[in-house]
């Protein structure tokens, strides 16, 4: 089974899709809403649909995250790898904000999403390749780091902890068989990013990318690794 976090829409749905498009693999797809869930399942042709799997959880609560973690960790699972597509971005969703106006509650419910529980969740899951020696973790960043793109300090700062997380689980985890890699898409065209991708686009002279296009990216990465590189830009 692989695990996309994330994935009732945008990015994560289209990889699921590419995913059992291009494998025979089950799929486990997350994600807050469980109407949203349904109806992604349902959005895939009948043929795939009895490999695709749905879970709600809300990366922003401990006890949904928990609960992933130890369904991950159990046999049932099987889990073969996973792609970790969650991650919160208050600029879409407050709009572009200068750091000093970022109130304590938004930077940390960022902080919570994007890096604690994403380094519980991605424990378990390392935890259970290890033990099968052998399996894939992606994790889905993100240029604006690089960029410093204005407005989205708090978004910045905790997609760049991932670089220092990708690097020290490669040199821990490579022995055993587990590979892992950090993926950088520039800015990305979904339902919610909709609304603001064009204006952050025109500030930093960045190009969009469509979901889909994205999508088959990062599946390309995930089914036929090429060199040893732990970061990619997409």
């Amino acid at each position: 089974m692989i695990l996309i976090t994330g994935a009732s829409q945008g990015i994560g749905y289209a990889c699921a899709k590419a995913l059992l498009a291009r494998t025979d693999a089950k799929v486990l797809i997350t994600g807050r809403d469980a109407p949203r869930l349904a109806a992604a399942r349902e959005g895939v042709p009948p043929s795939q649909r009895e490999r695709l799997f749905t879970r709600v959880c809300d990366q922003g609560c401990h006890g949904d995250v928990h609960r992933l973690g130890t369904f991950i960790a159990s046999r049932e699972a099987e889990l073969e790898g996973a792609i970790l597509n969650v991650g919160i971005n208050p600029a879409f969703r407050e709009g572009p904000r200068r750091l000093h106006t970022v109130s304590a509650a938004t930077i940390e419910d960022a902080v919570r999403t994007n890096c604690t529980h994403l380094l519980l969740l991605t424990g378990a899951i390392l935890g259970t390749l290890w033990a099968r020696r052998a399996g894939t973790v992606l994790w889905i960043g993100s240029r604006a780091p690089a960029v410093g793109m204005r407005g989205a300090a708090v978004y910045c700062a905790s997609k760049a902890f991932l670089a220092g997380l990708a690097r020290s689980t490669h040199n821990e985890y490579a022995s055993r068989g587990v590979r892992v890699q950090l993926l950088h898409p520039s800015l990305v065209r979904t339902p919610r990013t909709a609304a603001t991708v064009d204006r952050f686009a025109a500030a930093h002279g960045q190009p969009v990318h469509s979901a889909d296009d994205v999508a088959a990216s990062i599946v390309e990465h995930y089914l036929c690794p090429s060199g040893d590189a732990v970061e990619v830009n997409l």
